[in-house]
């Protein structure tokens, strides 16, 4: 399982995001304060990486953490 930290600053108040790998590779779980906040998710088109998430805290920063863990690799 590979894991991440991403840092950012949310509502005036710096936080930091715990992200880690689903089992099936299928995605990356994000944790906030040991508590589940979403799931992000890549979508490979042609030459470029989205990354997508189905949970509204999420989508503003989705691309961000996405390209945290792409630099990670």
């Amino acid at each position: 399982m590979e894991q991440y930290i991403y840092e950012d600053e949310y509502r005036g108040q710096k936080r930091k995001l715990l992200i880690l790998s689903v089992e099936d590779g299928s995605g990356y779980r994000v944790f906030c304060e040991s508590k589940f906040i979403g799931l992000i998710s890549p979508l490979v088109n042609d030459e470029a990486i989205i990354w997508q998430t189905d949970y509204n805290i999420l989508k503003p920063i989705a691309r961000k953490i996405g390209e945290r863990i792409e630099k990670s690799n």
